[in-house]
């Protein structure tokens, strides 16, 4: 679970991963604007003194909030990345299974950063190449489990495109309700029995 601002900041010195904290709460909460180092410091309860003790300015902090957002995000994508391919399906279970519990992965911090990146051009080709990153991991699963090239690749954005759209949609699930309908989604993104020949697989 990510560590909340009130968890980083509450009777301790603040460090410099509390002001990053506080700035992702504030990006998700009300987008790039409302990262300001005055509304910060005031949820924080803390002096601008701090703030500058480890940025040099409101650009600093935003460089490192991109970089906590790639580290952090991504993380699930490039933990897939050094798995065997014999376990390539299992793996696709497993970054399923976090798309929908948002717990390693938090969805509404990526809407908040693909948001930013609609009005900062370099913020959007960070996101595009992060896109592409995990479309790649993805696809490297589907031909783990025997699907040809071309077909990885269309299921690996399918896949991803899916879990794109599920955030937009912001559809108001229960807990429960994404556990059932989760099996549900693999098996169809998936497509198939791993007992049963796939279509458009690799010719032996």
């Amino acid at each position: 679970m990510m560590p909340t601002t009130q968890g980083l900041s509450s009777g301790r010195r603040l460090g410099k991963e509390a002001w990053v904290i506080a700035a992702r709460d504030a990006l998700i909460e009300g987008g790039i604007e409302g990262v300001k180092v005055d509304r910060l410091a005031n949820q924080l309860k803390a002096q601008r003194g701090s703030f500058y003790h480890h940025f040099n300015n409101r650009d600093s902090l935003l460089q490192a909030l991109l970089q906590h957002w790639l580290d952090n995000n991504s993380a699930i994508y490039n933990a897939a990345a050094k798995r065997p391919l014999d376990k390539a399906r299992a793996t696709l279970s497993y970054i399923n299974t976090m798309w929908l519990e948002e717990n390693e992965f938090n969805p509404h911090y990526d809407s908040a950063i693909r948001d930013w990146g609609r009005t900062a051009p370099s913020i959007a080709a960070v996101v595009r190449q992060v896109d592409q990153q995990r479309i790649g991991i993805l696809q490297e699963l589907f031909q783990g489990m025997g699907y040809s090239h071309d077909t990885a690749l269309g299921r690996a954005r399918v896949a991803y495109f899916h879990q794109v759209g599920y955030i937009a949609l912001g559809l108001n699930e229960s807990p429960q309700e994404r556990q059932q309908l989760a099996a549900m989604y693999l098996q169809v993104l998936i497509g198939h029995d791993p007992s049963s020949k796939i279509t458009g697989a690799k010719s032996e």
